[in-house]
């Protein structure tokens, strides 16, 4: 199999497991973008996706 040099876009839920698929395959993960965290609820507080 020929090991390929990627950038993925995607939101973290989506892309996290594509992420692990790819890297587990033995492929280079070259860059990586997502949105960044937003303000949300009635304090507008930014909260992380994952904990």
């Amino acid at each position: 199999m020929t090991r390929l040099r990627l950038a993925v876009m995607g939101s973290p839920a989506f892309a996290v497991p594509t992420l692990r698929a790819l890297h587990g395959a033995g492929h280079d993960i070259a860059a990586v973008y997502s949105q960044p965290p937003r303000p949300a609820g009635r304090g507008r507080a930014v909260t992380p996706m994952f904990r």
